[in-house]
């Protein structure tokens, strides 16, 4: 789950006009307890020891007019979309995601396992340039990134483990459920979808450790293979997250 891009899609759809705010929060909550704010400006929750509903972190975006946050998926080496060398910056790269909202930057913090606690940690951000992609960029970029590591599976031919990953990747396509609101991109939903399949079949690859039927050379030359194919699928859902976004630029 990826909750910062669910917190970018449906606030820009609320402040649209084409959910509801009640809609909103539940559909950024989902399953987990409800969500807190720390750190807000201009609430209790600007002291460190004090939280305040999730609902108040949309008032403050439409009263402050912050426009449309944007979603930010920062890896080790890659940390586009993120103001250099901040708290938020640290924060956003230790969890893995992030969201951008005019002056406000947001990371989720969580905790505990079925019905997670999530704190949402506000942090005042400097302006930085936005790592834009479109749907179809992001698209063709994973068709790429998916037909060179088929090809390389298929002639490294391991037998211990490309037999399971090409027949995972060969039903990536297939559609499954993504709690996006109505409204957002047809494309970035496909692709949503796809980079969502392609995530499990990387999950797939990380729980075939060496000791096993992996070697460690295996993995070793396993993971070089899937190297671009995990930066394209990251790439992928930071643009289906951000259509509404990148419509409106």
């Amino acid at each position: 789950m990826c909750r910062s891009g669910l917190l970018v899609a449906w606030i820009a759809a609320w402040l649209d006009g084409r959910v509801s705010y009640d809609a909103a929060v539940a559909a950024i909550t989902g399953p987990d307890a409800p969500h807190r704010v720390v750190g807000l400006p201009h609430s209790d929750s600007s002291r460190d020891d004090q939280a305040v509903p999730l609902g108040w972190l949309l008032g403050e975006v439409r009263s402050r007019r912050c426009g449309s946050p944007r979603l930010v998926l920062p890896a080790p080496g890659d940390p586009r979309g993120l103001p250099v060398a901040t708290e938020f910056t640290g924060a956003a790269l230790d969890a893995g995601e992030a969201a951008v909202c005019g002056e406000y930057g947001l990371v989720p913090h969580v905790t505990g396992g079925h019905g997670d606690l999530v704190t949402w940690c506000v942090f005042a951000v400097p302006p930085a340039r936005a790592d834009t992609l479109s749907p179809a960029e992001a698209s063709h970029d994973l068709d790429d990134a998916l037909r060179a590591v088929t090809a390389e599976l298929v002639e490294l031919d391991v037998p211990s483990w490309r037999t399971d990953l090409a027949g995972a990747l060969s039903v990536a396509r297939r559609p499954t459920g993504v709690n996006l609101p109505p409204g957002h991109d047809q494309r970035a939903r496909a692709l949503l979808t796809r980079a969502d399949q392609l995530t499990a079949v990387l999950r797939l690859a990380d729980a075939d450790t060496p000791g096993g039927a992996v070697t460690a050379d295996e993995a070793q030359r396993r993971t070089q293979a899937l190297s671009p194919l995990r930066t394209a699928v990251r790439r992928a859902r930071l643009a289906s997250y951000n259509a509404a976004l990148a419509h409106a630029t």
